[in-house]
C-alpha cells in the first residue's frame, strides 16, 4: 500500500473516533444550535446536518452539499471520500460551499474508472495553539457514485 493510502487510512480512522467521541459527549449535553436555527429550551434544531445537492452524481462530475452547523463554527469543512472494494480511490476536503470535482484532476478512480462509494463528513477544526488541533465531526452522508 503507498504511503499516501496509509496516511489516509489513518486519518480516516482518526477522524471516525473522533466521530465516536463526539457521538458520546453529544449524548450527554444539548445539541447544539445549527447556523440560522431556533433554540428551543435546551434542545436546538435542525441538528448539523449534510446532503448531496445532486441526483446522479459520477466520475467528472461537479457535486455540492447543503449543510447546517452550529452558529459557533466559524470555518465548517466538507472532506469527500470514495471507495471501490475497500480501497480509498478520491479523497478531497474544501470549505462548506466548495465545489467537487469527482475524482479530481488525478486519483486512483481516474485511472481505473468504475463505480464507487463515497462519503461526505462536515467537520471543522479546532486550532490550540499553532501544533495542535482537534477535528470536530457535524455529520456524515453516503452516496454511490457511478464511474
Amino acid at each position: 500500500m503507498s504511503r499516501t493510502k496509509v496516511r489516509a487510512a489513518r486519518l480516516f480512522v482518526l477522524v471516525a473516533a473522533l466521530a465516536i467521541l463526539m457521538v458520546a459527549a453529544l449524548g450527554s449535553s444539548p445539541v447544539l444550535a445549527a447556523k440560522g436555527g431556533k433554540k428551543v429550551g435546551d434542545l436546538a434544531t435542525p441538528a448539523p446536518s449534510i446532503t448531496l445537492n445532486e441526483a446522479d452524481p459520477h466520475l467528472g462530475s461537479a457535486i455540492t452539499f447543503a449543510v447546517t452547523y452550529p452558529s459557533q463554527v466559524k470555518y465548517p469543512r466538507v472532506a469527500v471520500r470514495c471507495y471501490q472494494d475497500g480501497s480509498m480511490v478520491y479523497a478531497e476536503a474544501g470549505p462548506s460551499d466548495h465545489v467537487f470535482l469527482l475524482g479530481g484532476a488525478s486519483s486512483d478512480w481516474l485511472r481505473v474508472s468504475g463505480p464507487a462509494s463515497c462519503t461526505a463528513e462536515l467537520f471543522y477544526i479546532i486550532w490550540n495553539g499553532s501544533n495542535t488541533q482537534e477535528v470536530v465531526s457535524l455529520a456524515w452522508t453516503s452516496f454511490s457514485a457511478a464511474g
